[in-house]
This record gives structure tokens, C-alpha cells and sequence, in this order.
């Protein structure tokens, strides 16, 4: 099913898009490319114990989860994008039904529709029950 829309809409979605691809690819350069802060050189040029290890570690992986949501967040503007171009944006993905234009507004790269996204949530849900370890 293909979604038809105006050309001044989808001009207006292609722009809004784009701005929002352009402040994540920012975001993404920053967190790449951000210069070490001289505390922390001065803290890498001294022995560390467990502890300093352990912390250094721990803020190393908050930083790669920081990393890793951004480019998800890319992805799924550059996969709205890809809809657009398809003439499927403002589709859901699941059942093809058209996703209200007041929820496209909050969040433009949105996926799928309420009933389908909350079908998805039970089901991840069941699953996490059913994967749990018995506790005694």
C-alpha cells in the first residue's frame, strides 16, 4: 500500500528529516571526537588500582551505550527517509494502515501504528516472562 501525499508535505517532511539526521550526525561527531579532558589524562598517567579500573571501564561502556543510541536513532531517520522516497512513509510496517499525523509530528520516524506497537510490546513482554530463571 502506498501512501500518497502532497508534494508540499513531503517537501516539509524531507526538510524536517534532514534536520533532524543533520543534529544526530553532529551529536555522533561530538561523542567521536570530543578531546579527553585533562583530568582524566592526568588520571591515565598514574597507576590505578582495581577501583580506578573498574570506574574507568564503567564510563568507557555508558559512553559506547551513548554511541550506540545515536547511531540508532540515525538509522532510523535515514530508514524514515527511505520510506519517504518508497512513498511508505506514515505507514505501519506491521498492518498498512495510516499512522495519525499528530503521532508522525511527535515522532517522525515513528514505525507503527498504536495497536501494533502495543502488540509488539506484550509479545516482548511474554517473551521476557518466559525467559526469566526461576528464582527459589
Amino acid at each position: 500500500m502506498k501512501n500518497t501525499m502532497t508534494s508540499k508535505r513531503q517537501q516539509t517532511l524531507h526538510k524536517r528529516l534532514h534536520g533532524l539526521r543533520e543534529k544526530e550526525m553532529i551529536e555522533i561527531e561530538k561523542e567521536l571526537g570530543r578531546e579527553m579532558d585533562p583530568s582524566l589524562i592526568n588520571k591515565l598517567d598514574r597507576p590505578m588500582d582495581f577501583g580506578d579500573l573498574a570506574s574507568q571501564e564503567m564510563s568507557e561502556g555508558f559512553d559506547r551505550k551513548i554511541l550506540e543510541r545515536r547511531y540508532l536513532n540515525y538509522k532510523n531517520i535515514s530508514d524514515a527517509f527511505r520510506r519517504l522516497e518508497e512513498g511508505k512513509y506514515g505507514l505501519c510496517e506491521s498492518c498498512g494502515t495510516k499512522i495519525p499525523s499528530k503521532r508522525l509530528t511527535v515522532d517522525p520516524v515513528v514505525r507503527y501504528c498504536v495497536p501494533c506497537l502495543e502488540k509488539m510490546e506484550k509479545f516482548e513482554e511474554a517473551e521476557k516472562g518466559r525467559n526469566q530463571v526461576p528464582t527459589m
